[in-house]
């Protein structure tokens, strides 16, 4: 699950709280990652597409006012794209920067496995009083890295 930046703010149906096709609401701080909110974007587009084509068409009803509900409808589906577009921004950009923070520790842990497989087997190769001798040169050459606030 990735976490990206959230305010409180007030839900406003159509704009941070999306109506779906099934019936169901989504607040578009419960979408958890940006698959999930390009699949609602899709279904959003495609209610919008329906939507039109039903005006276009001059789709027949016994309902004289379903017009004017379509086009209210209408309105709503297209208000609430750019919100939803945000939310899928920030989710992507936070899903980017969890999978370079991955990539980066895997790299450094696999890294720092080497070396310490390396000391190891030098330790094992040399024996102990040349490894203690290696240590002091190492810290004689480079104090900086020895001290408190370095790492050990």
């Amino acid at each position: 699950m990735v976490e990206a930046r959230t305010f409180p703010t007030i839900d406003i149906r159509g704009v941070n709280t999306i109506l779906l096709r099934d019936g169901s609401e989504i607040r578009l701080e419960d979408i958890q990652s940006s698959e999930q909110g390009r699949a609602i974007l899709d279904e959003i587009d495609g209610a919008i597409l329906a939507i039109e084509d039903q005006i276009a068409l001059g789709f027949q009803s016994d309902d004289p006012s379903w017009k004017v509900r379509a086009e209210i409808a209408l309105k709503r589906k297209r208000r609430s794209r750019p919100a939803l577009q945000a939310r899928i921004g920030e989710l992507r950009r936070a899903e980017k920067a969890l999978a370079i923070k991955d990539t980066h520790a895997n790299a450094t842990s696999k890294v720092d496995a080497k070396r310490q497989a390396f000391v190891h087997a030098a330790y094992e190769l040399l024996g102990h009083e040349t490894c203690v001798e290696v240590w002091a040169l190492a810290q004689e050459k480079q104090p900086a890295l020895f001290t408190e606030g370095g790492s050990s």
